[in-house]
């Protein structure tokens, strides 16, 4: 009987060895969840008026930190191998079930499969990974020049405000205590990007009198995130080349009409502000909310350009028109051949007159007109028509005249009348065309100034136009700009330079 009594002994041994033997957070597992009988159903608080003080922080690297004080998870470490922190998984604890409001992927719940921290005061270290898609509306009314407050809304829908108490997380400098008021930056984990810049990150504990506190909406922890679009790339690919072919429209009064290329010119800016608004509307939401800058700009210059294709057609019409078409009248006359042009600063053609050498040609010339009078009124026309030919026959010339009647006689003057009619009908006829021809070219060219005149006196008002209307569509999207705090009204900056010590 010795023998089996000493092996029970032995295992009794062995068996009280092996449960000191035993994995110390095992045992700690056990005690809590065992012999202690923890509930996750239950909220972690002594008595049910009580509330559980939750904490939150954020940071820029996917993570979101939770902290709140568990009672029921209370231990001496000395009992259990001096262990400060314990690892469990998440589905084993009660969680205060915080879900993001503002989602836009239809996942309103943190992932919970995560580990949670529990160190022996019973505080509960949350630190789940977390890629979180947040809904932010987006103002493109200042695209590229615009700015953006997005936010990410955390509240617990499950519990009320008398259960559950949201707060910041709290940390400790030089023994005080001050809040996370802000979004921390993880500087390992976040990367800048080429096209956002961070203005304000701050966070804030919101809440709501006019909602009870038995309802979930009466408080909520908001982490706000302003950004502004940094516009270097906009400018130089799509701006600067907007604004070039814009402006480019103004050397369409420059080209003279008669180049034929007034209305190719303007056309071809036009399709060319097209193809801009085209390919900006690729890069923009379709919303009808707004109207961005750019989009303002280019529908302004394809207006103003539309207009002056109208412009060039009315110029052209002027420029080639006729009298046979149309009358200059003396109004039109006086207002775009004088009155613009002094207005304008246009230079006007010198008036046709004769000049001082004219005047002595023709004083010089009239000896050898009266010569030709008297010449034609002394020789008969017979002798007019063969004088030269009798020359050239080898007979001499005659020196006498031909003989006349007397010079005071009535057949003398009809003869004189009947010999100079035709030459008298002919330079009248002659100086007639003339004149008509002159009249014709110069109203015509009447027609040419006026057609000018238009045209310097629109580049005069499209420029400035085109100026200002650039200028005030732009310099809205310069002067929107972040405020300088986070908050209107509140001079706190929310910054972890600027803490606010408890």
């Amino acid at each position: 009987m010795e023998g089996p009594l000493l092996m029970l002994g032995l295992l009794a041994a062995l068996a009280v060895c092996g449960s000191w033997g035993l994995n110390q957070e095992e045992r700690l597992i056990r005690h809590l969840f065992e012999e202690k009988g923890y509930n996750k159903e239950l909220r972690p608080v002594a008595h049910k008026d009580e509330s559980v003080q939750v904490s939150l922080a954020l940071t820029l690297s996917n993570l979101i930190s939770l902290g709140w004080t568990d009672p029921r998870l209370r231990w001496n470490a000395e009992e259990f191998g001096n262990i400060h922190v314990l690892r469990l998984p998440s589905d084993l604890l009660w969680l205060p079930d915080i879900v993001l409001e503002n989602n836009n992927d239809g996942s309103f719940q943190i992932s919970y499969a995560c580990n949670v921290l529990v160190n022996p005061t019973g505080y509960v270290y949350w630190l789940p990974p977390a890629i979180f898609r947040s809904s932010c509306p987006i103002s493109v009314t200042y695209f590229p020049f615009d700015w953006q407050n997005c936010s990410l809304k955390f509240s617990s829908l499950k519990y009320t405000a008398k259960e559950v108490t949201l707060s910041l997380k709290q940390e400790e400098k030089e023994g005080r205590v001050y809040p996370v008021e802000w979004i921390e930056i993880d500087p390992a984990g976040f990367t800048e990007n080429g096209e956002w810049e961070i203005v304000h990150r701050p966070a804030k504990i919101n809440v709501d009198p006019s909602v009870p506190l038995d309802s979930p909406g009466h408080q909520s922890v908001t982490f706000y995130l302003i950004i502004r679009r940094k516009p270097l790339f906009y400018v130089v690919n799509i701006l600067v080349p907007c604004v070039l072919i814009s402006f480019m429209i103004n050397l369409v009064f420059y080209l003279p009409a008669d180049s034929g290329e007034k209305t190719s010119m303007a056309i071809s800016v036009l399709l060319a502000q097209s193809v801009f608004l085209l390919l900006i509307s690729k890069r923009l939401p379709a919303t009808s909310m707004a109207i961005p800058l750019i989009g303002k700009f280019l529908l302004f210059g394809m207006v103003l350009v539309a207009l002056v294709v109208v412009i060039c057609v009315i110029v052209l019409n002027i420029h080639f028109r006729t009298p046979s078409t149309h009358v200059l009248s003396d109004r039109v006359k006086k207002l775009f051949l004088e009155t613009l042009p002094e207005l304008l600063h246009m230079s006007r053609p010198a008036e046709a007159g004769p000049g001082p050498g004219a005047l002595i040609r023709r004083s010089s010339s009239l000896g050898y007109i009266s010569k030709a009078e008297e010449y034609f009124l002394l020789k008969s026309r017979s002798d007019l028509m063969f004088e030269k030919q009798s020359e050239r026959h080898g007979l001499v010339r005659r020196l006498t005249t031909a003989r006349r009647p007397p010079a005071g006689s009535e057949q003398a003057q009809q003869e004189l009348f009947s010999e100079l009619r035709p030459a008298v009908d002919g330079a009248n006829f002659i100086v007639s065309h003339l004149r008509d021809q002159n009249n014709y070219n110069e109203e015509k060219d009447c027609w040419n100034r006026v057609a000018r005149t238009v045209d310097r006196l629109c580049l005069f008002v499209v420029t400035p136009i085109m100026v200002v209307g650039t200028a005030w569509i732009f310099l809205q999207g310069a002067y929107n700009q972040p405020p300088p705090q986070p908050f209107p009204g509140d001079p706190f900056s929310y910054h972890e330079d600027d803490k606010r010590f408890i």
